[in-house]
């Protein structure tokens, strides 16, 4: 792992094994706030699916909005360790260290003041199958497509359809047409999301 200072001053890292980024460059915080959470007007309360939690931005950035119940998938325990070396610039970034500090001592499960947290660790395309809750929003947040297509498939994108209400909706950076087609055959309607840090704009994927 690689540390990077993104232009809004928040950390990511490139994981040298797939050869990629967790986050823009352009801002690590910025894309959690602007391509997840206000694209898909989070509101408290709500149950959401965090798909590649890496370091937990997207997380804390929706608890930064107010209590939520968030499942959260992730498969490398390398970048689970690095929540607990950083501080990032959210109000509840301290709950996210909590979590994985318990996460690694044996807790899966996080709960306080209406605060759920469920690390569900191992391959997302397997857990997704064990959630019993819908999801509200879904934060989309695997590698790239070029380096992991494997998760941007029409069967995993149809089991996260299967598992969220009605008039849940999903966001992810991508915008390829092979991601977008997918989604489509899954079941979603599909639409441009914001543009932050990059020409093209981000996609948010909705169960009508």
């Amino acid at each position: 792992m690689k540390e990077l200072i993104t232009e809004d001053g928040s950390i990511t890292y490139y994981n040298e094994e797939v050869q990629d980024h967790y986050h823009t460059k352009s801002g690590a915080r910025q894309e959690a706030f602007e391509k997840h959470v206000k694209a898909l007007e989070v509101k408290p309360g709500k149950v959401i699916f965090d798909v590649c939690f890496g370091i937990g931005y997207n997380a804390a950035a929706a608890l930064d909005i107010g209590p939520a119940t968030i499942y959260c998938f992730e498969n490398d325990k390398v970048i689970l360790q690095k929540v607990l070396e950083i501080n990032a610039d959210f109000k509840s970034f301290n709950i996210i260290k909590e979590f994985i500090q318990g996460f690694f001592e044996g807790n899966n499960i996080y709960e306080k003041d209406n605060i759920k947290l469920i690390m569900m660790f191992g391959d997302a395309r397997e857990k997704i199958k064990e959630v019993i809750q819908k999801a509200d929003y879904v934060f989309f947040d695997a590698f790239s497509p070029a380096k992991v297509p494997e998760m941007w498939t029409e069967e995993f994108f149809k089991d996260i359809f299967n598992k969220m209400n009605s008039k849940a909706r999903l966001s992810t950076y991508s915008c390829a047409r092979f991601v977008r087609d997918n989604m489509k055959s899954a079941g979603f309607r599909v639409i441009d999301g914001p543009i932050v840090g990059r020409r093209s704009p981000s996609t948010i994927a909705i169960v009508e």
